[in-house]
Formats: structure tokens, sequence, C-alpha cells
């Protein structure tokens, strides 16, 4: 009886032993499962929501010279130096850029004519097209005191990419400066900015 009553206290205690020596085998190849899982799962997302290759560059006012009290717009070129296809508004009734300024400017709003009909610009890889804000996109800029400016430009669009049935929404930002004359020292040439033409979709 007693022999017995020690071989179970004996197989309990081998059983407990083994127990607490595989738990952390099981425990490291369930976390290292959970984790290839999380990796493989964030750079996908990653990946499929970010676009790299879209640049804005040679930005500028329209006019060229901006005083206190005129309106402008900032003009710039879209180059799709990326490997998806880009989708984006025409700037004829809405911009794909939108504008903030860190001081010397006012947005104002402004009517949006009844006949424009918003359009898509398509962008391949390798090509590069106009951009303008703001074009009959219901604001305008004013400049409000002289000095150097900061205008931080996002430029909204969409991306086709092989993963994604569908566009996938996308944005880069950048920053641009420019300086604001006193009214009064220089003549400003135009108070709106040029109509934008752009390629046809």
């Amino acid at each position: 009886m007693v022999n017995l009553k020690e071989a179970l206290i004996l197989l309990a205690v081998v059983t407990m032993t083994l127990m607490l020596t595989m738990a952390p085998m099981f425990t490291a190849s369930v976390l290292a499962v959970k984790k290839s899982s999380s990796v493989k799962t964030s750079s996908k997302t990653a990946a499929a929501h970010h676009v790299k290759g879209v640049k804005v560059y040679r930005v500028h006012t329209v006019p060229s010279k901006v005083g206190v009290g005129s309106t402008f717009g900032l003009r710039g070129i879209v180059f799709n130096n990326s490997t998806a296809t880009i989708t984006f508004a025409n700037g004829t009734c809405t911009s794909p850029l939108s504008l903030t300024f860190n001081k010397n400017v006012i947005t104002e709003p402004q009517a949006i004519p009844t006949t424009c009909k918003p359009q898509q610009v398509s962008l391949k890889p390798g090509g590069q097209s106009p951009i303008l804000s703001p074009n009959l996109s219901g604001i305008t800029y004013r400049a409000t005191s002289p000095g150097t400016t900061n205008a931080t430009m996002t430029f909204k669009y969409g991306a086709i990419v092989p993963t994604s049935k569908s566009p996938i929404s996308d944005s880069i930002s950048r920053i641009y400066s420019f300086n604001i004359r006193p009214s009064g020292s220089s003549p400003v040439t135009s108070s709106q900015p040029s109509p934008l033409k752009l390629p046809s979709p």
C-alpha cells in the first residue's frame, strides 16, 4: 500500500516537472507564430497604404511677386516616379492640393461656377502634370502682411496598385517658403491665378 502511494506521488512529481519544463517551449512557439503573423500583416498593410515616388516640384506663386492685399495661388508639377498609376482631381473644379499657411495669409471662400464638371487625371508611372491651388475650387488665398511665409502643401491622390481592386487614397506633403512684399513696393501683375490647362483624362 505504501509503495503504491509513493509511486503515485512520484508519478505526480514527474508529470508536474515535465509540464513545467515543456511549457516554455510551447509558449515560445505560440509567441513566435503570433509575432510572425503580426509582422506580415503590418508590412503588408504599410505597403498597401503608401505609394513611394510621387513628388511635387517646381513650386512657385502665381503671380510670381505677391504683395499685401493681393490674391495668389501656388503652382507646381506632380511627377509620378512610382510603379503605380495615380489619379487625382483635375484642378478645374477641385484642386488636388490643400494648403495651410503659418502666417500672413487668409483663406477666403469663393463661389464655384455651376458649369464646372469635376474630372480625374490618371498619371502613369514616369508621367507628370501641372497642378494649381486654388483654381475655381471655392477658396482664395489673400496676402495680409509682409514677410516670409511657409505654405504646407498636401497633394492628395489615389493609387491603383495590383494588390487592390480599388484605388488606395494616399497623400504627400511638403513646405514651400515665399516672400510677401509690402503693399505699394512693386506692382502685382495679376490678382487671380491664370486658369490651368491640364491634359484630358
